[in-house]
């Protein structure tokens, strides 16, 4: 258990107003004791926190943070949950947060799992965009007006501008006309323009700070994994720009510079990434008239969903990283492979009535 004696003892000096030397005189130690107290360094007699909790009217659980303590067992259950669960029951997940939220309202940790689940259940999966705009709203306020931690803050303004987006995509007039409500469009892009620029991200400055072998390797390896995989996401939008031809050479591109970047077969979040270019290289030649070549992708895909499936490690890690959307992230890779190359891939009929098609299918099963 943690003990929170030192930042509490010194947050109760301070709301009283008092030194450290003026402190030590009404309790009859030195200054030095009551600095190494608020350093956490070392502690009082027990026999003496009594006085002390008397002195300053509080009880010497609440003096020692016994109840902050127990709060922050509870609450890294919650995170754990958050981890373990979000891409196995994503409903379930946000059920457990909406208990978590009412037991710690004020908690930026809780918020903004919270808030993420909210857009993807509420919003996603069940459709609710509008209805859940205001509590949405809320919470990025709340974030933005009190919480310190950048990392929280950034993320909510993440939330905030996909929300924003998908209302502006999504949300139809009376007339059933979509993408005419504007301010959704022009609010999301005032949030866009106060976040960093992509050359002051963690991963390209911690390369900065690398000087002995190991940590250079290790630096540059994850700033290179972290830039392939926004590429990867900037030419997948790119690439509808051009017909299938150029489309597919895009895709053998990026999946090409994968395998000879990672050629140690450790890829990273970019696992899915592999996953995902292989499918669509498959139904690209079958858009160009090359069923050979489009079978034999979608079996290589097919079998890669399998293996990844087989190392949940691996699968898990670079999934959530991976924008999915949360109608697939209760499914494992092989079963969201499946629906894209039966629904979603266009595949004419005639080439999914193919005996080698339903084969790689029932890989997939």
């Amino acid at each position: 258990m943690t003990i929170y004696f030192g930042e509490n003892i010194k947050k109760l000096r301070k709301e009283k107003e008092l030194t450290q030397e003026s402190l030590a005189n009404i309790l009859g130690v030195s200054f030095q004791t009551i600095s190494k107290w608020e350093r956490g360094e070392t502690y009082p007699d027990i026999t003496f926190l009594p006085v002390i909790a008397r002195f300053f009217d509080t009880s010497i659980d609440d003096l020692l943070g016994v109840n902050k303590s127990r709060e922050e067992e509870q609450i890294n259950e919650y995170l754990k949950l958050y981890e373990d669960m979000k891409l196995k029951d994503l409903t379930l997940t946000y059920n457990k947060y909406q208990i978590a939220i009412k037991e710690f309202p004020n908690d930026f940790r809780i918020l903004i799992r919270y808030m993420e689940l909210l857009y993807d259940v509420k919003g996603f999966v069940q459709g609710e965009y509008k209805d859940i705009s205001k509590e949405i709203a809320s919470i990025y306020e709340k974030i933005q007006n009190h919480c310190t931690d950048d990392n929280i803050r950034i993320r909510s303004k993440v939330i905030m501008i996909s929300h924003l987006l998908t209302l502006y995509h999504c949300v139809p007039n009376e007339e059933g006309n979509y993408r005419v409500y504007k301010e959704y469009l022009n609010h999301a892009e005032e949030i866009v323009n106060t976040l960093p620029l992509i050359n002051d991200t963690k991963e390209l400055m911690l390369m900065s700070l690398a000087f002995d072998t190991e940590n250079y390797n290790t630096t540059h390896r994850n700033a290179i994994e972290e830039l392939l995989f926004i590429l990867q996401d900037t030419l997948f939008g790119y690439s509808f720009n051009y017909k299938p031809e150029k489309r597919l050479e895009i895709f053998k591109y990026i999946q090409g510079l994968i395998n000879l970047i990672f050629d140690d077969g450790n890829f990273g979040k970019n696992c899915v990434n592999r996953l995902y270019n292989y499918g669509h290289i498959g139904h690209l030649y079958h858009q160009i008239g090359d069923d050979e070549n489009a079978l034999k992708y979608l079996k290589i895909a097919a079998e890669y969903a399998k293996e990844l499936d087989e190392n949940p490690d691996i699968s898990e890690k670079s999934m959530r990283h991976y924008n999915f959307g949360p109608i697939y992230r209760e499914t494992n890779l092989s079963q969201f492979m499946k629906i894209v190359m039966t629904e979603h891939y266009p595949l004419s009929d005639e080439f999914k009535s193919k005996p080698e098609f339903k084969e790689i299918i029932k890989i997939l099963e």
